[in-house]
């Protein structure tokens, strides 16, 4: 069953039945992005998104969540801890909420050898209470599989909103293992808008130094956010591939300075392929992890075309290996027929960009998505994404439905393939499949 459970989580929390939700529900926090930024005791850059989806139903609400821990020196080696969270919940009159939940935690090092990887599921039942001023949760559990000398698991957690003053609040976790060890995360935060704090807090997670961390939190608002544009997560498999087997990626967007006719557009994409190992339901390991940082200055030409100035810092940082990391930054002009290319507004999507990469040379990169099939229950679509530079051309082909409206789930199939130019052997192209979702705030 140990062997298992990572890939359980990850199905639960793809559950087709999402797509299903009552759409009639009101859905308040359809969906939510948390990002930390910040730096810990020993000025490491401590980074955390979370990026938490909802599907509600008359007997309760569904939920799954993707978040991680990124701890990293001047050399960007450091820990990184990954959750995976699915569940259910129920509250009874807004005050009162009971929940299920698996959470699978696993921790990484990234650009170092990591001899062994802690990883553990948490199998909680929780029940809540929630005033106007303070949360209280109460729960008790266990462990399945993972990491030895875990068993029991108790938690307590609070919340005080308003102490001393309105902008002020108290935050407090606690995880009592074995009846024995204790695990702590306090915090306390200054709100210093709607969306943004100021945060310091102290922590001890699973097998990790006593820390603590100060910076700058980022809470996405409900519906229409003023900053957040769009947030996504993609989770999709590759049972034929000799070297990966599964993807999890996604990413956020912010927009700037914005008006009828121009904005700046900040964004953030993470992507880690899990190695293949001895088989498909061995280990679940991920081989790097990779970001695509950008920055776009986009001009309104006409209602159907937009023309950007965009910039991409991208970095490939190997996994538990000791292997230097690599990075190449992107500069260039693009156009475009709709501000975000994973918005569905209109039949015909495109996205072309050119520009100079400092490593690689000169570069171009396309997006192109065609609609050919809408109903009422669901829309039906391919992509083509491609990039050409000196050394390699990738070409991504995926047919992708669409379902639901506040968070849009949309399970792809689709072809990856890495074609070389520079006499590098050639790697066999990935069939994928998989299921991702998205989330538009404006």
């Amino acid at each position: 069953m140990k062997k298992y459970l990572p890939l359980l989580s990850i199905v639960f929390a793809l559950l087709p039945l999402s797509a299903l939700a009552d759409e009639g529900i009101p859905r308040k926090n359809s969906a939510s992005l948390v990002v930390e930024y910040g730096l810990d005791a020993l000025e490491r850059r401590y980074y955390h998104p979370v990026f938490h989806f909802d599907f509600p139903y008359k007997w309760g609400n569904l939920f799954s969540e993707v978040q991680y821990y990124s701890r990293m020196n001047g050399r960007l080696q450091g820990a990184i801890d990954f959750w995976v969270n699915v569940g259910v919940q129920k509250t009874f009159r807004d005050k009162l909420k009971f929940e299920l939940r698996l959470n699978h935690f696993c921790r990484h090092e990234t650009v170092r050898d990591a001899p062994y990887v802690w990883n553990l599921n948490e199998v909680l039942a929780r029940v809540g209470l929630t005033g106007r001023n303070f949360d209280l949760a109460l729960g008790g559990g266990g462990f399945i599989g993972g990491s030895d000398g875990y068993r029991q698991l108790a938690v307590m957690s609070a919340e005080w909103r308003g102490f001393l003053i309105p902008e002020l609040v108290l935050a407090a976790e606690l995880k009592w293992v074995n009846f024995a060890r204790v695990f702590h995360e306090f915090g306390i935060a200054l709100a210093l808008n709607k969306n943004t704090d100021l945060f310091f807090k102290n922590v001890r997670h699973y097998e990790f130094r006593n820390a603590s961390y100060i910076g700058l939190r980022y809470k996405s608002a409900a519906n229409h956010d003023a900053v957040l544009d769009s947030m996504k997560v993609l989770v999709g498999a590759s049972p034929f591939n000799d070297v990966f087997k599964l993807e999890v990626a996604g990413g956020f967007k912010m927009e700037f300075f914005a008006n009828h006719s121009r904005r700046v557009v900040a964004g953030v994409d993470f992507e880690s392929p899990i190695l293949n190992g001895d088989g498909f339901f061995a280990q679940f390991w991920p081989g790097k992890m990779i970001y695509d940082i950008a920055l776009d200055y986009e001009k309104k030409i006409s209602p159907r075309l937009f023309a950007a100035w965009t910039t991409h810092y991208r970095l490939d940082m190997p996994v538990d290996d000791d292997l230097t990391f690599a990075a190449n930054l992107f500069t260039g002009l693009a156009l475009r027929n709709q501000p975000n290319f994973d918005e569905l507004e209109r039949n015909v999507r495109y996205e072309f960009a050119a520009g100079y990469d400092f490593k690689r040379g000169l570069e171009a990169c396309g997006k192109l998505g065609v609609l050919f099939c809408r109903n009422d229950l669901m829309k039906l679509l391919s992509e083509l994404q491609t990039r050409v530079d000196g050394k390699r051309i990738r070409v991504d082909f995926r047919v992708v439905g669409n379902f639901s409206k506040a968070v849009q789930l949309r399970p792809y199939i689709g072809w990856e393939k890495d074609i070389f130019l520079d006499g590098a052997p050639a790697i066999p192209g990935k069939l994928l499949f998989g299921l991702g979702f998205f989330k538009s705030f404006l």
